[in-house]
């Protein structure tokens, strides 16, 4: 069997590890190859998971200030739909009671409309004071306002208050044309109070929504490249949020996706260009070993390596981004099975 001696030159170092001299050719047994910092070194970015959505700045929504049940569907998310036009009915007993409440009032209306003609006609006979024609006419606009109020409340629903009624409940219509990008998904879901339950978008465009951590959101800037798993590009970031979300410590970037194949919905795992943190250098995450307390890299010297501890700032995809004031950029340094260098510094030989 082949034996290779691996000599150390034993020479004190200012971080208590010791010069390796070794050959190229038992480099090249070993597996390990050189790299040039900051040459060549490439990275999918920062990892996050993205969550896919309409771009919905051109949208009309649809929501309820009453707890609601799904009675029927007529449309699903994703759909293309025409301004009224019937997207499900729903049911309440609240509805219910506003919906009699308007039925009520719009009677109410039509008797005091038909004591302010009277009135207005007695009026101009001189048989009644200006006064009484004017209390009359002052009640029956009061009345209308509440109709115009209630029927108003229903259309905030979608629901028509000329034909509010349907087989199932009452029937919630689009109050738009464009994309379902929000909308029930089962008969029998409740619509809780207060919540948008209808949202219909002009544009096709998709939005990845991103949760990015506090502590990574300074890395990541307004038109930074966003990738998929493959490394190809798919977007970029269109915005990010000055409001920090208290329950996850993190904020929200939005990209707006310009290519590939996605379904509104789905999440999926995406990379984006990262800014480098001042005075740091990137190196792949195969020209760096722990040892000990010790993240170290090993610098290439005219007889071997010098290992050198270095101050790792973060981790990324397959990447560490490092201080540096130990190594500078286009140092050569030791790449791939780092395992056997770390052997020698530690006095375990190699066959």
């Amino acid at each position: 069997m082949k034996k290779w001696l691996l000599i150390a030159v034993f020479v004190p170092f200012l971080w208590g590890y010791e010069p390796i001299k070794i050959s190229q050719a038992q480099l090249d047994d070993l597996g390990i190859t050189l790299i040039s910092v900051n040459e060549g070194i490439e990275s999918l970015g920062l990892p996050f998971n993205a969550y896919i959505d309409f771009d919905n700045k051109s949208s009309t929504t649809q929501s309820s200030s009453f707890d609601a049940i799904v009675t029927a569907l007529y449309r699903r998310e994703g759909e293309s739909i025409k301004e009224g036009e019937a997207i499900c009915e729903i049911s309440s007993i609240d509805l219910n009671n506003l919906y009699f409440e308007l039925q009520n009032t719009q009677n109410k209306l039509k008797v005091a409309k038909d004591v302010t003609q009277k009135d207005q006609e007695l009026y101009k006979a001189g048989v009644i004071s200006k006064r009484e024609y004017q209390t009359s006419y002052l009640a029956s606009q009061e009345m209308e306002l509440k109709v115009k109020q209630i029927q108003s409340t229903f259309k905030g629903f979608g629901i028509d208050p000329k034909e509010p009624k349907g087989k199932y409940g009452f029937r919630v219509v689009a109050q738009d044309s464009g994309i379902l990008s929000v909308a029930p998904k089962n008969t029998g879901e409740k619509i809780p109070a207060f919540t948008t339950y209808i949202r219909i978008t002009k544009s096709k465009d998709l939005l990845g929504r991103i949760k990015i951590p506090i502590s990574m959101s300074k890395y990541i800037k307004k038109g930074s490249e966003v990738f998929d798993e493959e490394g190809k590009k798919i977007g970029v970031i269109e915005s990010i949020s000055v409001v920090l979300d208290k329950a996850s410590n993190a904020i929200l970037a939005t990209a707006l996706l310009q290519h590939g194949n996605f379904r509104v919905g789905e999440m999926i795992d995406v990379y984006i260009e990262g800014m480098k943190p001042q005075d740091s250098i990137a190196i792949p995450s195969n020209a760096l070993i722990k040892n000990g307390k010790d993240y170290l890299v090993f610098v290439r010297t005219q007889e071997g390596f010098m290992p050198t501890p270095v101050q790792v700032i973060e981790e990324r995809d397959n990447l560490f981004i490092i201080s540096d004031k130990q190594i500078k950029q286009g140092a050569q340094i030791a790449s791939g099975a780092l395992i056997a260098l770390k052997g020698i510094i530690n006095n375990i030989g190699e066959e």
